[in-house]
């Protein structure tokens, strides 16, 4: 099996002592203004064009599938981007001269026209996990003859799709539609509402549309704006527009009630840095993607935006992000750096209310967090594989996944809630507090008992190992490294959780910022061919592996470690949630005190083979 990182990794509980140590005290504060953080809270957004090279291997699914069997939700997938206003749907099958059911003309990468047949979608309307929300972008821009193209494209995507399609967007990144000449100078939030009523109503009046109305099926809504000029960064902003949520719900695009029904959701898009010109290539840094103050400024941002939508009855989402526009850095994208940024990236903008959050895919893209085929790129062949990045998602899970079972075995289904800590929040840390079992999964703010934390270290650590992977460019290797002892702090943080209960510690490490490989959640590690995880026996689920375990000591103060650039997340063990089962399975009060211990007490219980033999001789 070949495996992105090794398994024999400075990793999960080798931390350093004594030597460059330093100590972090934190509340937990009980008043908290919490918002939901959702299974799926997690998606990715893929190119039309590269769609194709996706489906054509099972890594994908199998990854996906992985996500899905620790959350219990499929990750969400929008189809959509820059070719998606570029894509002609034709009723033939295959298209003539090429056999095919799609072609990008003249290639993929410089695509000015991605042409599709009705069996497109049936190539890949079952290759996603099952219970995969797909939104898919239609052809806004080509209103030649009154979006008849795009009225096309919603039946014939739907028809393949089912259920499975939960939404509609109507263009991609509008507000760059007049530098794209793809719109006049009048084009603005008053044009736009008028366009999104007339396709919106084409549709919905559709026969298909109207039987499954009428047969009160599932019936797919809309994600409206789609914008992607941050509201406050003039220097990304393509042209002077009005176009913003706080504008467009102001304007009244959901005014009527039949109108506020079919918006789902308002999407915005974001990228904190960029590779699409000269000036913003040369700020590129990856220092300032691991700084937590820089990602606040560029999220926070979005509070009046997500205000507008939950007032407009409808959640924001970040439909559309990566670490740095027009396909990313490697060195900088593909790096743990990014994982780290991307964790705090989702965790920071759920806590404001942006209820999901797409990173967008190509295959030939240095930002992906994996890529399902080999490729040339600037003079090398890069391998399909997984990235740094990839590791992100997979402790996201873990966060927002509930591994309590109740009384009666049956996994138990928490809806979380979220909360940025303020005593964590600095340029090198993040924190984040997850409540759950309160009841309420919607706005309103009944987030019950404390359940999880989620501690980041967003300092910059560049390491010796770990540097290449082989689906990265190796001229961005790392070369400038840390110089001494990688730094630890201890953390000592005051829960409401009770003396002596068990603590599950699951982290997220690598070697340094730098690093490309030897990336590790828990000591999952993933086959780079397969997609498959290679902890975790058979029959187990997905998830339940740790990196050790430790004890809320006396006053509710749980102790650990934390290395530069790690992240950590704790949750609350059974003994520790007032869950008593009684004679007939019925959950009572609590059961029982055990012995309060600090520090690595054991590994989990589900670490297998060398990982295992690995952790011994590190406690050892």
């Amino acid at each position: 099996m070949t495996l992105s990182q090794s398994l024999v990794t400075a990793s999960v509980v080798g931390i350093a002592t004594a030597q460059n140590q330093t100590t972090i005290k934190i509340s937990v504060p009980s008043d908290l203004n919490t918002r939901p953080l959702i299974p799926d809270v997690y998606g990715y957004s893929i190119e039309p064009v590269w769609l194709d090279s996706y489906t054509n291997t099972s890594l994908a699914n199998t990854l996906l599938s992985s996500i899905a069997n620790v959350t219990g939700k499929a990750p969400p997938i929008r189809i959509g981007g820059n070719t998606a206003d570029q894509t002609y749907l034709y009723p033939s099958s295959p298209l003539p001269l090429t056999g095919n059911d799609s072609v990008a003309i003249p290639d993929p990468l410089t695509a000015k026209a991605f042409n599709i047949t009705p069996h497109w979608f049936d190539t890949w309307a079952t290759y996603l996990p099952t219970g995969t929300d797909l939104i898919y972008t239609l052809n806004l821009a080509d209103n030649s003859s009154g979006w008849a193209n795009a009225v096309a494209e919603a039946e014939a995507a739907h028809a393949a799709l089912g259920d499975s399609l939960v939404a509609f967007e109507l263009g991609n990144e509008i507000d760059h539609y007049i530098n794209k000449g793809w719109r006049d100078a009048s084009w603005g939030v008053k044009a736009y509402i008028e366009q999104f009523r007339n396709l919106t109503g084409q549709i919905t009046g559709s026969g298909w549309y109207q039987a499954l109305t009428q047969a009160k099926s599932k019936a797919p809504t809309f994600q409206a704006g789609v914008f992607a000029d941050p509201p406050l960064v003039p220097d990304q902003q393509d042209e002077i527009d009005d176009f913003s949520i706080t504008n467009l719900t102001a304007a009244g695009i959901a005014s009527q009630p039949e109108e506020k029904n079919i918006i789902s959701s308002y999407a915005t898009h974001l990228y904190p840095q960029s590779t699409c010109d000269t000036a913003r290539w040369y700020r590129l840094s990856l220092d300032l993607l691991s700084n937590h103050n820089v990602l606040w400024q560029n999220v926070s941002q979005y509070i009046p935006q997500v205000a507008a939508a939950d007032a407009a009855g409808a959640p924001l989402v970040m439909g559309e992000t990566n670490s740095a526009s027009c396909s990313g850095r490697s060195g900088i994208s593909d790096s743990f750096g990014a994982a780290l940024w991307a964790v705090d990236y989702v965790l920071t903008a759920a806590s404001l209310g942006i209820r999901k959050v797409y990173f967008h895919l190509g295959a030939r893209s240095e930002y992906s967090a994996f890529t399902p085929l080999a490729y040339e790129l600037k003079n090398e062949t890069l391998a399909s594989g997984i990235r740094a990045g990839w590791y992100a998602h997979y402790f996201v899970a873990r966060v927002v996944s509930d591994t309590s079972f109740d009384c009666s075995g049956r996994q138990n289904q928490t809806q979380f809630r979220i909360a940025a800590l303020p005593g964590a929040n600095s340029s090198s840390l993040s924190g984040f507090a997850v409540y759950g079992g309160g009841g309420g999964g919607g706005d309103e703010d009944t987030k019950g008992a404390l359940r999880k934390l989620v501690f980041l270290d967003m300092g910059v650590w560049n390491g010796t190992e770990g540097l290449s992977n082989p689906s990265t460019l190796s001229a961005t290797d790392g070369t400038v490294f840390s110089e001494g002892i990688r730094p630890v702090s201890t953390f000592e943080v005051a829960t409401p959780w009770s003396t002596g209960a068990e603590i599950k510690v699951v982290r997220l490490t690598a070697p340094g910022t730098n690093a490309k490989s030897n990336v590790s959640v828990a000591g999952t590690l993933f086959d780079d061919r397969t997609g498959e995880p290679a902890v975790g026996g058979e029959g187990e689920r997905l998830g339940d592996e740790y990196s050790e375990i430790v004890r809320v000591g006396a006053e509710g103060i749980v102790k650990f470690d934390v290395r530069r650039a790690e992240a950590v997340l704790l949750e609350i063990g059974r003994d520790g949630m007032n869950m008593d089962c009684g004679e007939n399975g019925q959950s009572g009060g609590n059961n029982g005190s055990i012995p309060a211990t600090s520090g690595v007490s054991r590994p989990g219980a589900h670490w297998r083979g060398v990982v295992v033999a690995f952790f011994v001789v590190l406690v050892l």
